[in-house]
């Protein structure tokens, strides 16, 4: 976890003594013993700045909510531009420990979604949100794949704030997958019998793998993957897939000849701007390795598959939630 108080050069630059005084007292009176409640173990403090870590991915989630809810309620008071205030990332990954301090891209993720977390918020990376398994009581927003600084593959964040009604000004247009890193060229796929061949002349939006009873009943596999692409890029070159309307949300669609399962695509709103084709119909699905794991609560109980990918259930995703919630339904 990485905490910094917002504006603190310019407080200090307004008043350094009053700055140190509060920032000390919020430390002594919230900070330090909420950290202490949760097993944290601050292991740098940087004038303004902390980085902790814990044991626990849930308990570092609960106190980074603690703290902010703490820090609000104690500057419920306090003139606007006297505020204490945190930014507060936090991420799940190995850690190189020397000499009392920590590093490796765990930290630097962290320390990243501190950036981009909002005044009293906490930005999660996709990893923690996955590894709470649906066991998060408070609300996060998903605000998509965001670019962050030195870091090779973008990062979906999922974002809090205790004011809940406040949506997140730094949402960026994200369906329900990350990024990857960019791919040159054409690409080219097509169905078992040749009948059908599609192209997409822009980057994939991302890759994953889905374990929902309906992706598993369309392709007749316990795992289904899919590749997302947005709509404008992607185009059927020869033939042109069978759909049917899978949901009220989104239709399916295959090859009438040889029953090769091809593409999922949204039928309402924001979603109708992508396009899902599914990886293995691709000429070169080894090119496009999953970045998380979709409908777990689905998952057939002999299949053991091996990977630190994040899992979330289809009800624990925001994207998907909202869009059955926009037809009055809930996800299946």
């Amino acid at each position: 976890m990485v905490a910094d108080v917002v504006e603190y050069s310019r407080m200090m630059a307004a008043d350094e003594a009053a700055t140190l005084i509060a920032l000390q007292e919020h430390r002594f009176a919230v900070v330090d013993p909420t950290i202490g409640q949760f097993h944290g173990r601050i292991i740098k403090s940087m004038g303004d700045g902390l980085l902790v870590e814990f044991l626990s991915v849930h308990d570092t989630v609960e106190c980074a909510v603690a703290i902010q809810r703490s820090m609000v309620e104690r500057n419920r008071d306090v003139p606007q531009d006297r505020r204490i205030r945190y930014r507060i990332g936090v991420n799940l990954g190995d850690v190189l420990s020397q000499e009392g301090d920590v590093y490796g891209d765990g930290v630097n993720i962290a320390a990243r979604l501190q950036q981009v977390a909002e005044p009293d918020g906490v930005a999660i990376s996709s990893l923690v949100f996955g590894h709470l398994e649906g066991n998060l009581e408070h609300g996060f927003a998903d605000i998509g794949a965001h670019a962050l600084k030195n870091i090779a593959r973008p990062v979906r964040v999922y974002h809090y704030r205790p004011n809940a009604t406040a949506r997140p000004c730094n949402a960026a247009f994200r369906p329900f997958v990350d990024l990857p890193a960019e791919l040159p060229g054409v690409i080219t796929g097509g169905c078992l019998c040749g009948s059908i061949r599609y192209e997409a002349a822009g980057k994939p939006l991302g890759s994953m793998i889905c374990h929902c009873r309906m992706c598993q009943r369309f392709s007749g596999a316990p795992i289904l993957g899919g590749t997302t692409f947005l709509t404008d890029v992607l185009r059927f070159v020869k033939g042109k897939p069978k759909f049917y309307r899978s949901s009220k949300i989104a239709r399916r669609g295959f090859c009438s000849n040889c029953g090769t399962a091809l593409v999922y695509q949204g039928t309402l709103g924001v979603w109708t701007r992508w396009i899902m084709v599914f990886t293995a119909t691709l000429d070169e699905p080894e090119k496009f390795p999953p970045t998380y794991h979709l409908g777990i609560e689905s998952t057939m109980p002999w299949l053991d598959i091996h990977d630190d990918l994040p899992r979330t259930m289809c009800k624990d995703s925001p994207s998907l939630v909202e869009a059955y919630h926009s037809v009055g339904q809930e996800v299946p």
